[in-house]
């Protein structure tokens, strides 16, 4: 006989003759349930035989949900506990087979099977038990099984890759094993599998967990799920002894026969959505130690995940949603952070800012600046308007998150205040911008006003809405007023442009600039227009530079067009961007990016330093991003309070946005700050 037989043998032998009940047991390992077993296993067992619960030996409660009219097959039933309760379970559509090697275990089982079975109202031929191995599931056909069981027992096998091997062998396309054993933070050494105790208590055998994954792996099965871990001692010093530092747990454990299962969990921002369907689990289902699927509420799985639910008898119960950008291996509470911020059931806003720079670590922008001067506004030239959030355009960096559904609009009112709050203070340019400005009906009337009492008056359009019925006589307003142009234009060819303003939107561009360059515009000295290069990614901007030279020779040849100069600037990671960055689990690199790249030397030439910012609804802020944070001033609240009283020098209110200006060569809205740092 063979060492691994003879193994066998001593361990049947513990079990047919040693053990009578759970209380000749030496340790806790094979009752060591780690939780009170789910309802529907509770309300089963409350109608269990007595003298059947006392002959189980089990370490969990390995039997899932969703079983009626399943066939299922549990491996070493013993003295048949988990059979009746899966026979109930199932219902009489369904079907259970216990395997057993001890005779005196599967004697108790049949001899208490037709009460137990009446007691249920099953038919007794729902329920069948077999003398054999369960390394050895020969009279078990192909494919006929729903849903393989064992408790505690897979550990005592010395044939584990012949066992896993038969189980998927049984197992249908899609079906689950589920069972709960021992596992061990280490490879037990052979020679004590040749200790009966050890072995016989469920130790001996424990299994290695990158082992168990080898040899699924060898089953064509990539993938296991770790549903219910429990850490355990083992009492007994003499055991204890022989087992030195050895760490042991129970474990409940999940995979299914899905041969497309990758190596590794892989993140492609799929959801799967719990519909409560299960009689069993109306209000959630535990797929995972770590995922809880509410009713009703998307969680966001790993590829390998939806790919195991919808192969199984599961899918019907669940909503997954189709695989989208590989974005990385898989993290729960990444994935699902990500989801949540995307989603907007947590908004992206100051507090969690905060909180993600101050858990990676990340100082406050006012602790980084050492010249606690700069924090202060110097005389300021600059008021930038808002003239609402309403777009004909919703472009994936914006961060205030503009589109043509947006309602808010400054009125004619508070362009009133904001024209003699300029007057009254130490403005030249006014700096007008949106969403799409053109959208608001009085934009005409409020340039005129502007262009009287301004050194200069800068639009900032998407120029794609001039070839929008009822907008293109803006261009004339424009030129008539001698109003300097801002243009944001991604990237110079139709990929790039279009992937972040929209479908169509570069042809639409090049077209208004060709029409704006023939009234012109890039050609007379009194007719500025200057284009912006966006980020659309975790990354800083190249050299503003070199890139407007790109620029320039790429459009002037391929399209025929001219421009003054070109801006290129970082994005703040809020609103549409924020969510972009967070769905692709780049915003906390995008974060560390900015604070790592922070560059002291632009500081003082931050646009909050000599601007003031004016919303639609006329508050106050030190810049646009702050719009969307709702920060405080340090000041009066709303430009009427300006019109009287101009605005004096006061502290600028700082953020985790404010890493965004001050990053690599510095970002405002007249571009690089290095440049301006250089003059």
């Amino acid at each position: 006989m063979s060492d691994q037989a003879s193994i066998r043998e001593q361990i049947r032998s513990y079990y047919n003759d040693v053990l009578s009940s759970n209380e000749d047991l030496r340790t806790n390992a094979c009752t060591c349930a780690s939780d009170a077993p789910p309802r529907y296993v509770l309300d089963v067992l409350r109608e269990i035989d007595e003298d059947i619960l006392a002959h189980f030996y089990g370490c969990g409660s390995p039997i899932p949900p969703a079983l009626e009219g399943a066939t299922m097959l549990d491996l070493g039933c013993g003295a048949g506990r988990d059979v009746f309760i899966c026979a109930k379970l199932v219902g009489p559509e369904g079907h259970v087979i216990g395997v057993d090697m001890t005779p005196s275990q599967l004697d108790f089982a049949r001899e208490h099977a037709p009460a137990q079975l009446e007691r249920f109202g099953i038919p007794e031929d729902n329920v069948e038990f077999i003398e054999g191995f369960i390394e050895d599931l020969s009279g078990i056909a192909d494919e006929s099984v729903d849903v393989v069981t064992s408790n505690c027992v897979m550990n005592l096998s010395p044939f584990k890759e012949q066992l896993f091997a038969e189980v998927f062998r049984v197992l249908k396309p899609g079906g689950e094993l589920y069972f709960s054993d021992v596992f061990s933070d280490r490879r037990v050494p052979e020679e004590l599998m040749n200790d009966p105790v050890l072995a016989g208590e469920c130790i001996a055998g424990a299994m290695y967990l990158p082992d168990l994954e080898r040899m699924l792996r060898d089953c064509g099965v990539n993938a296991l799920v770790i549903v219910d871990r429990h850490e355990m001692e083992v009492g007994d010093i003499a055991m204890a002894t022989k087992l030195g530092c050895a760490g042991f747990a129970s474990c409940t454990v999940r995979a299914f026969k899905c041969p497309d299962l990758e190596l590794t969990e892989e993140d492609y921002q799929q959801t799967a959505t719990y519909l409560g369907t299960m009689p069993e689990n109306g209000r959630y289902f535990d797929l995972s130690e770590d995922i809880r699927l509410i009713k009703g509420k998307p969680v966001a799985i790993s590829g390998n995940m939806a790919k195991m639910l919808q192969s199984s008898r599961y899918a019907r119960h669940f909503e997954i949603t189709s695989p989208r950008m590989h974005v990385g291996p898989y993290s729960y509470e990444d994935a699902n952070e990500a989801l949540q911020l995307k989603t907007r059931r947590k908004p992206i806003g100051l507090d969690e800012l905060e909180d993600l720079c101050k858990r990676r670590g990340i100082e406050p922008f006012g602790e980084r600046v050492h010249d606690k001067g700069f924090l202060q506004t110097t005389e300021l030239h600059t008021m930038q308007v808002n003239m609402g959030y309403k777009c004909n355009l919703a472009c994936s960096h914006c961060y205030i998150e503009c589109s043509p559904k947006r309602e808010e609009m400054m009125s004619r009112e508070t362009m009133e205040q904001v024209l003699a709050a300029f007057a009254a203070g130490t403005f030249k340019t006014m700096d007008i911008t949106g969403g799409a400005p053109e959208m608001n009906p009085e934009l005409p009337w409020f340039i005129e006003q502007a262009a009287a009492i301004a050194d200069e008056v800068i639009v900032r359009s998407n120029l794609c809405i001039l070839d929008q019925p009822g907008y293109g006589h803006l261009a004339d307003v424009y030129k008539a007023n001698k109003v300097k142009l801002v243009a944001s234009l991604p990237y110079f060819e139709e990929v790039g442009c279009d992937g972040q303003r929209g479908s169509g939107t570069f042809r639409r561009i090049i077209e208004a600039l060709r029409r704006l360059n023939e009234m012109g515009y890039g050609v007379d000295p009194e007719l500025q227009i200057d284009l912006v290069y966006n980020i659309d990614g975790p990354f800083l901007p190249p050299d503003q530079g070199e890139l407007a030279d790109y620029y320039r020779y790429e459009l002037e040849r391929n399209e025929g067009v001219r421009f003054n100069g070109l801006y290129a600037m970082s994005n703040f990671a809020l609103g549409r961007f924020a969510r972009r960055l967070a769905g692709e689990r780049k915003l906390c690199y995008y974060l560390d990016l900015l604070a790592e790249n922070y560059n002291g030397a632009v500081v003082a030439s931050m646009m909050c330093r000599t601007q003031v910012s004016v919303n639609w609804d006329g508050s106050l802020h030190d810049c646009e991003a702050n719009h969307v944070l709702e920060t405080g001033f340090d000041g009066p609240r709303h430009v009427s309070e300006i019109v009287a009283a101009p605005l004096a020098p006061h502290t600028i209110t700082t953020s985790p946005i404010c890493y965004t200006c001050a990053a690599g060569h510095g970002t405002s809205c007249g571009g690089s700050l290095m440049e301006k740092y250089a003059q």
